[in-house]
């Protein structure tokens, strides 16, 4: 009979959640049991390093050693083993080697970030195996969300009634040193009160290089064991098939030996260690619970020099990783993260169960935690503290720099919300790279010192704007007084920039000459919705920062030029059904064009996530986004980029034209533009744009790769908009607002302030805000009425009962001090 198969696209590992934490780089685990994408080295393509090529299978995996009374020994790699190159089995196919190890027959696999869950089944095996991989992620808390370090959970449980002796491997390969050959292998293993940790490092490096560092294994359990030093399949698993417990070898000295023609010790082609946890299953339903944890220290994360050499050059520094200022090997990371182990899973469950109880759709709580994800695989975190995330990567290369001006516009919602500290960094780091004419550069190339010139051009018009924005909208989520009088003269040299420079017609709009914007594929001129609706959103936050300095006489004239360019929008690019592309006419260019972009109102979302209110004509704003969708949305594709009344879905492209970014549907916009239609009253049209999304990239196994200018990319961390949009929360300056816009009188969403979190819960007659991490700190509170029947109300904060007043279709309390809700606190409006 012939062999015969049916393989579903499903089956196919092509994305997993990642391992890891805040710049600390990770590993991906997948839904076969495999580790991919190695980045914890400071290599390619997240790091200068080289790239490590050493096989994914065999970097870090699972076996479990089983023997039932009376029977013989069996062993179980816990993967969908590829048929080669398995469990360090290179070049090898272990079925026929090994007639007694395999790998599982099934795997179930679940990934909600940061938690990933594997159900391990095979026939043979007289138990199942469930493992739960996590790292801590805690907003607000930098440090323990960038550890480096990633925890597994074992549970295992008997299917049958015989006693059966286990033994939960876990073994790792010293990539220390990866790409230096005269090297050396070292261990050590460290018994401590209740766990043992084995550590593998190399000497003979350069204490600079960037694969300098150690890795370390650790199993949660008195009477682990463990092999040191092991290479060959011979002897090592036959030493571990005629012991139920390994017998404490360290063989590492075997793996070196002396060159014979330098006569010095050097490393041979691999070294793994395994530690290990024996026990017995005594009957049908008996539980055993194991954990490991795997730790990293790679220190010397290298900037990018402005030349972009490969190391080593005279311009190049270490920025070093964010944990080194805590940590000195992987052994200290894991003695950290074990003591600290239940309050990491606690702090971390948290967080994720408060996104997770919520009345917004499984799929829109879905795809805002998958962006989550990208905090691993793509961020870079300085010793000193700053927070930067890549572009875009791809397995081989990467795309971009840190934190590029115009795509953290969208993604950059994320840190700005969960990590608002660092989100300020970042905005003052642009500041001092500022140039003196008030230009802001386009991208930071790895390096917090030194900008090339490529970066810092001014070919971009739309930087400035979004500069100004995003620094003040650090400024009104926090209070943080300190920074705005730190940042705003940066931001006063970039508004200036264009008034001066790039406003020829004094119209209050940066004008666009050509490609000079994030759609660096198709030009705009004149007057651009795209730029100009950014560039309000940023004037409007400018003119109350000026008031708040002091700075009247900016006040006044940011205001004059906030109207004029208002006025100048509506009057140019309204067509009567949406808001034109640009609008040139009696310019250089003199034309227009009705190019309907999807992005056309991307100030308005901004402007709304700083409480801003509405820049433009409610009525126009609700007929564009409907008049978007209406010819820009397909079910099959997503929202595409822009379309021209005449082509709809089929717009030509010049023969230049290297990227067909019109026809694209970029996800980070998708997203951005469904928070902006919930904003403005269209829930159930931004909830199916954030289910399109989320079922297409289900549907092609990427989840947690998000794809536009490379993977991982980070202008879908726009996501992060998504939560407030439906609650209508927004932080302005101590003024705290609740306007739900999705489930009405019975809702319960997150909000995340800039001090904590927590829920918004509603009925009929009542709002209640809880606090469940941090404080929430406030000096005015506006809540739009759960039920819009008149009723006398009353707001209790802090057990204090407090008088509201209508405004504007809101209770509004103005408290006479500032006041901190701290966790566990509530305000009850009843």
């Amino acid at each position: 009979m012939s062999y015969k198969v049916t393989t579903k696209r499903e089956q196919r590992a092509r994305s997993g959640m990642s391992l890891g934490g805040l710049g600390t780089g990770g590993f991906e685990l997948r839904q076969d049991g495999i580790f991919y994408n190695w980045s914890i080295f400071n290599n390619s393509p997240m790091g200068l390093g080289a790239p490590c090529t050493m096989t994914n299978h065999s970097m870090l995996f699972f076996l479990v050693r089983y023997q039932e009374r009376g029977g013989t020994p069996q062993m179980r790699v816990l993967q969908i083993e590829p048929s080669h190159d398995v469990a360090s089995l290179e070049g090898h196919q272990f079925h026929y080697i090994f007639p007694w190890l395999d790998g599982v027959d099934r795997i179930d696999y679940e990934a909600s970030f940061p938690f990933s869950r594997l159900k391990f089944q095979d026939a043979g095996m007289p138990f199942v195996v469930e493992m739960t991989a996590w790292s801590p992620f805690i907003p607000h808390d930098a440090k323990n969300s960038a550890l480096p370090v990633a925890f597994f959970d074992f549970t295992i449980t008997a299917k049958g009634n015989k006693p059966v002796d286990v033994m939960l491997m876990a073994s790792m390969r010293n990539a220390v040193g990866y790409d230096v050959p005269d090297r050396v292998y070292t261990s050590r293993q460290q018994e401590k009160p209740g766990h043992r940790i084995v550590e593998m490092t190399c000497d003979g490096m350069e204490p600079t290089h960037s694969s300098f560092g150690s890795m370390g294994l650790a199993a949660c359990d008195p009477d682990s064991c463990y092999y040191l030093g092991w290479e060959h399949p011979h002897p090592y698993y036959e030493i571990v098939l005629r012991n139920s417990k390994l017998p404490d070898i360290d063989d590492t000295e075997g793996r070196n030996a002396v060159d014979k023609q330098t006569g010095k010790k050097r490393a041979g082609a691999r070294l793994f260690s395994t530690i290990a946890s024996t026990t017995v299953l005594s009957a049908r339903n008996k539980q055993i619970r194991r954990s490991f944890a795997a730790t990293w220290y790679f220190p010397n994360q290298w900037a990018q020099a402005p030349q972009f050499p490969r190391l080593p050059t005279a311009g190049d520094h270490i920025a070093g990783h964010y944990y080194a200022n805590f940590f000195h090997s992987a052994a200290e990371v894991a003695e950290y993260a074990i003591a600290h182990r239940d309050d990491l899973y606690e702090q971390t469950s948290r967080f994720h169960k408060a996104c997770q109880d919520s009345t917004l759709p499984a799929f829109v709580r879905d795809q805002v935690n998958s962006h989550l994800n990208t905090f691993v695989t793509s961020s870079w975190f300085t010793q000193d503290g700053q927070l930067g995330i890549i572009e875009g990567l791809e397995p081989g290369r990467s795309y971009a720099g840190l934190n590029t001006m115009d795509v953290m516009m969208y993604g950059g919602v994320a840190a700005a919300t969960l990590f608002p500290e660092l989100d300020r960094n970042g905005m003052l780091a642009y500041a001092r790279l500022q140039a003196s004419s008030g230009i802001i550069a386009h991208s930071i190339m790895r390096n917090y010192r030194e900008i090339p010139a490529g970066e810092i051009d001014g070919k971009r018009v739309d930087m400035p704007g979004q500069f100004a924005y995003q620094a003040l909208r650090a400024y009104f989520s926090s209070g943080n007084r300190a920074f705005l009088n730190e940042i705003w003269p940066a931001v006063k040299k970039a508004i200036e920039y264009i008034l001066r420079e790039r406003d020829k017609n004094g119209d209050g709009l940066p004008d666009m000459e050509g490609i000079m914007c994030s759609y660096d594929n198709f030009p705009m001129y004149g007057v651009s919705s795209f730029v100009a609706g950014q560039w309000l959103a940023a004037m409007a936050l400018a003119i109350k920062a000026a008031r708040i300095m002091g700075d009247d006489e900016a006040s006044q004239r940011y205001a004059e030029v906030f109207e004029r360019g208002r006025k100048v929008f509506e009057a140019r690019l309204w067509n009567g059904h949406c808001y034109r592309l640009y609008n040139d006419e009696g310019g250089a260019n003199g034309t227009k064009d009705e190019g309907c972009l999807t992005d056309q109102l991307l100030g308005q979302w901004a402007a709304h996530l700083a409480g801003a209110g509405h820049l433009f004509d409610p009525k126009r704003i609700r007929r564009a986004l409907q008049h978007v969708l209406k010819v820009n949305y397909h079910p099959e594709q997503g929202v595409r980029n822009c379309s021209w009344p005449a082509d709809r879905y089929l717009h030509d492209v010049g023969k230049d034209t290297w990227v067909d970014q019109a026809n694209t549907c970029w996800t980070g916009t998708e997203l951005a533009f469904a928070a902006l239609l919930i904003q403005e009253g269209l829930a159930d049209e931004g909830l199916m744009v954030v289910r399109n999304v989320d079922d297409r990239y289900r549907h092609w196994g990427m989840y947690w790769d998000h794809q536009e200018f490379g993977g991982h990319y980070y202008r879908p961390m726009s996501a992060w908009s998504l939560p407030h949009a439906a609650l209508g929360f927004t932080v302005c300056d101590g003024s705290v607002t609740f306007d739900p816009k999705i489930n009405g009188q019975a809702c319960n969403l997150l909000w995340v302030g800039a001090d904590g979190y927590g829920h918004y819960k509603t009925t009929a007659s009542s709002a209640t805000v809880r606090v469940l991490s941090g404080c929430l700190k406030v000096r005015q509170l506006r809540f739009r009425p759960p039920s819009a029947k008149t009723k006398p109300w009353q707001l209790q904060v802090n057990g204090q009962s407090l008088p509201v007043v209508i405004q504007d279709g809101f209770l509004v309390a103005d408290l006479p001090t500032e006041i901190t809700v701290a966790t566990g606190s509530e305000i009850k409006l009843r």
